[in-house]
């Protein structure tokens, strides 16, 4: 049995994704492939457009065998971050050969893997040199990021490519294997159509933001052509009755929360000192959510950070727990959210190998986690209560909760 694996958010299943899974089973021969999804919450800490269990859905539908949840602390942090807790997982499971990752490259698949594989042993290594260059980019005032991408400029080639977001991911990937030893194969795949940022609906290959903007947007038509059927079906079916939510649905939670939290806002993961005077500073003056966070960044505090800072305070997700994570390897529980019948072999075989439980009753959760693992999962009936919450407020009517949602079986 060949496994594969993708780590995804799928925010939503696009014709991009489709395309991914079929590729990545064709080429390497893979079984069965193994989507671990970001749940009610994404790595930029916005709350998904759709609700998790639907996204699993659409996913199975698109070609998926089984999908687990990346727990809210690994789902809404740094890229390294996701990655690291996303690969901890799988090499957990014991039973994944290769996880596949999109790319943008003018290469091949496999010069762009070995421009990969360079730039993460350096990242593993920090020679002299790069450690200088990246200290002089962060006292020029560069974002972490940016900084060490111009810290690698002396030491690859088309240094460019790795300001291209699912190249910064498939770095992070490739480190995070490199970092563990992991016997997992990385398998990068050209990126199909329009950039991960484009706003450009009208193609088959649409971008998962261009999808999600030309949904809010009355003036423009639906990007049907951009999705697989059964996901156009799921939205048909439930848009504007069960989805979407965006940072503004929240911005009441949120005020309640940081009232709550202030001043004390450092104990949560990524809120530096300095981020924590900027958002007390611009506290005062707070409407809505989103013209917070644009009016408290500037060069070095990012809106996507603020953003993620915003979520680990909303969601009460504690520096101290996420060190505490890291130090234990990141893997405590594999929560599975739906699967295909006919991957029950699939089942079978993770159920033998996997050296974390598998979690398929909700109900059975304290029983078979303690310590740190019983405060991650925790953080996700959290952030799925919150999400529940405001999808309630915004659309009336009541929804199941993560004890009495069932798993999807396709």
């Amino acid at each position: 049995m060949k496994v594969g694996a993708i780590i995804a958010e799928y925010n939503p299943f696009h014709n991009g994704h489709k395309y991914q899974i079929e590729t990545f089973r064709e080429e390497q021969n893979v079984d069965y492939v193994i989507a671990i999804m970001s749940g009610d919450f994404t790595q930029r800490g916005e709350p998904a457009w759709m609700p998790k269990h639907l996204r699993a859905k659409a996913a199975l539908m698109g070609g998926a065998d089984l999908i687990l949840e990346l727990p809210a602390y690994y789902a809404t942090g740094s890229a390294s971050i996701f990655a690291e807790g996303a690969v901890a997982h799988l090499n957990a499971l014991n039973s994944v050969d290769a996880l596949c990752f999109g790319c943008e490259t003018k290469e091949n698949e496999t010069s762009h893997l070995k421009w990969l594989e360079t730039a993460a042993e350096i990242l593993l290594e920090e020679p002299k040199s790069f450690r200088e260059n990246l200290s002089r980019a962060l006292k020029s005032g560069l974002s972490y990021a940016a900084a060490r991408a111009k810290a690698l400029e002396c030491f690859i080639e088309t240094p460019e490519l790795l300001a291209m977001p699912n190249n910064i991911l498939a770095l992070e990937y490739i480190t995070a294997l490199k970092k563990t030893h992991s016997s997992i194969q990385p398998v990068p795949v050209r990126r199909k159509g329009e950039g991960y940022h484009s706003q450009k609906a009208d193609q088959i290959f649409a971008s998962a933001s261009a999808i999600r903007q030309a949904f809010s947007d009355i003036s423009t038509s639906a990007p049907w052509f951009s999705l697989p059927k059964s996901t156009q079906e799921i939205i048909k079916t439930h848009f504007n009755k069960d989805f979407p939510l965006t940072p503004e649905d929240f911005s009441t939670m949120f005020a309640s929360a940081f009232l709550r939290s202030a001043p004390d806002l450092n104990q949560y993961a990524d809120v530096t000192e300095e981020i924590s005077n900027r958002m007390m500073h611009y506290f005062k003056s707070y409407r809505t959510l989103n013209d917070f966070l644009l009016e408290t960044k500037n060069k070095s505090c990012t809106y996507s950070r603020l953003c993620r800072c915003a979520a680990h305070i909303l969601l009460e997700l504690r520096r101290d727990t996420l060190a505490q994570a890291k130090a234990d390897g990141f893997a405590y529980y594999a929560r599975i959210l739906g699967f295909k019948k006919e991957a029950s072999p699939l089942l079978g075989y993770l159920k033998k190998n996997t050296a974390i439980p598998l979690i398929t009753k909700m109900a059975l959760y304290p029983e078979l986690l303690s310590g740190n693992g019983l405060h991650l999962m925790e953080a996700d009936i959290r952030a799925a209560d919150y999400y529940r919450t405001a999808l309630q407020i915004k659309f009336g009517q009541t929804l199941k909760n993560e004890f009495t949602q069932e798993i999807i079986i396709l």
